[in-house]
């Protein structure tokens, strides 16, 4: 398993592996919450070797959560401080509550459900594109590319079937054939933790088929 492999700070590959994967979901999810393309580099590339390094010390517990979601509150932190030290202070950070907690983290806090669902696109998209990636050479071209032209790039049934000189048929089983090896392979995932999706474990240091954007 991935993240067991990564735990080994010496595996190289583990760890090519794991930033192939992650640097993009990552870096897509903080341009998305606003930053520039330097910036959710930067982003990315900061919390990969952060995730990385607590990963290794075993500072995520698997029990208290899925690895996605404890990604995610690394992730949220880190893209939500450099898109803050990017602007100038406003009245509304110099405004606190009664509880201390000034008004700007009050409404980032209440648009979690939006960032969320967008880290959940991002997730898929990069289970998707690493899936597709694997499974390739086991696939044959033909149900690959049948794959990518219909359910990805979304050309009509008919079209796909003149082009790879298929039955219409045969592009739905090939459809159904891919996207159960997807499932089979991103069960791995999946299986990263034994809690809920929603982890309440501190983040260290306080596709759906269809075209990507």
């Amino acid at each position: 398993m991935l993240l067991w492999a990564v735990r080994d700070g010496q595996n190289r590959e583990a760890w090519g592996d794991f930033h192939r994967i992650y640097a993009p979901m990552v870096r897509n999810f903080a341009k998305r919450l606003g930053l520039t393309d330097a910036d959710a580099d930067d982003a990315a590339q900061e919390i990969l070797l952060l995730a990385h390094d607590s990963l290794c010390r075993g500072v995520y517990d698997p029990k208290k959560g899925r690895f996605r979601a404890w990604l995610y509150g690394i992730a949220r932190k880190k893209a939500l401080m450099a898109h803050r030290a990017r602007r100038r202070p406003t009245r509304a950070q110099a405004v606190p509550f009664d509880s201390g907690v000034d008004l700007l983290s009050g409404l980032e806090d209440r648009h979690d459900q939006a960032q969320r669902e967008i880290w959940q696109q991002e997730w898929r998209y990069a289970m998707l594109d690493e899936a597709l990636r694997q499974l390739q050479p086991t696939l044959g071209e033909k149900v690959y590319q049948s794959f990518v032209l219909y359910a990805i790039e979304q050309w009509p049934v008919d079209k796909v079937a003149d082009r790879l000189g298929i039955s219409t048929s045969s592009v739905y089983v090939y459809k159904s054939r891919v996207l159960e090896a997807i499932r089979q392979w991103t069960a791995q995932f999946e299986d990263d933790g034994e809690g809920t999706e929603e982890s309440d474990q501190d983040a260290p240091g306080r596709g759906d088929e269809g075209q990507r954007r």
